[in-house]
């Protein structure tokens, strides 16, 4: 989500200075990647990983910034509702057991932030879905009281002109609408970040792309929300559809959604360039 910010109102003067400096940064990566040897060094993977925080009960406990407060560590971050946290897990070389060093890290920081969490009768639990999640739990009511997170969904909501619609198949479909954005909130994942040599980024992302279905068939998680027996990894559809803020009005709009997997192969690094 970048730095914190002291607002979640702006001027369209604002935005337009915002702008320009995010073309500015996308120009200042291009010729960072144009730099020879930039980004040479040994392979290397990191992670975040994003969890729940359950009652003795199992219900979600919406005390993140109570544990972040606690805890006290920079790697452990707040997320968008406040039954969410986040920790980032420090880079391992990829050479021999990175994954088990990885998981053996997770455990450790998971144990240390429990430690803090028990006191405020509240658990971690890393699951894509929540089984015991309510759609009582949901709502404005529990979005992280962060300017950031009130401006993007402040945002979403005004370019989409209104409700969010859900609507997800499987033996039981659901429909339903949320007023905000706090529904991406039930959604949490285990991300590998991976450093690969600059120059064959494309090589290493097409390769990711091809082996990721595999992936998601194999560890799928979160057959249901709210109780409804739904798609086995029903967190695609979830997330996609809580920040669409497409206007369903605008029928022959061709932007794409904001969550999607791309239209096209990668060919080289220039991926990364401004147009």
């Amino acid at each position: 989500m970048g730095l914190s910010i002291q607002q979640s109102e702006f001027t369209p003067e604002e935005f337009d200075r915002f702008a320009a400096k995010v073309r500015t940064d996308l120009t200042a990566l291009t010729r960072l990647l144009d730099r020879p040897g930039f980004g040479e060094g040994d392979s290397s993977i990191g992670a975040e990983v994003e969890f729940y925080i359950v009652n003795p009960d199992l219900r979600v406990q919406p005390i993140n910034t109570d544990i972040a407060a606690s805890v006290q560590d920079p790697q452990l971050t707040v997320e968008l509702n406040r039954f969410n946290l986040e920790y980032n897990l420090s880079p391992q070389a990829f050479k021999g057991a990175p994954f088990a060093r990885t998981e053996q890290q997770l455990l450790e920081a998971m144990q240390r932030i429990n430690q803090h969490a028990a006191p405020l009768n509240g658990e971690l639990v890393p699951i894509g879905i929540l089984p015991t999640l309510r759609q009582s739990d949901m709502g404005a009511k529990v979005m992280t009281d962060e300017p950031r997170y009130h401006a993007l969904s402040n945002a979403l909501v005004q370019q989409r002109g209104e409700p969010f619609s859900i609507h997800i198949g499987g033996n039981d479909v659901i429909d339903l609408e949320a007023d905000d954005v706090t529904m991406e909130g039930a959604t949490t994942s285990f991300q590998l970040h991976w450093r690969v040599p600059a120059h064959r980024f494309a090589d290493y992302f097409n390769a990711v792309q091809l082996v990721t279905p595999i992936a998601l068939a194999l560890a799928s998680n979160s057959p249901s929300l709210f109780g409804h027996h739904l798609w086995d990894e029903t967190r695609i559809a979830l997330f996609k559809q809580s920040v669409d803020s497409r206007s369903p009005n605008h029928r022959t709009w061709k932007h794409p959604p904001r969550v999607y997997y791309g239209n096209s192969w990668e060919s080289s690094k220039a991926a990364f360039k401004p147009e």
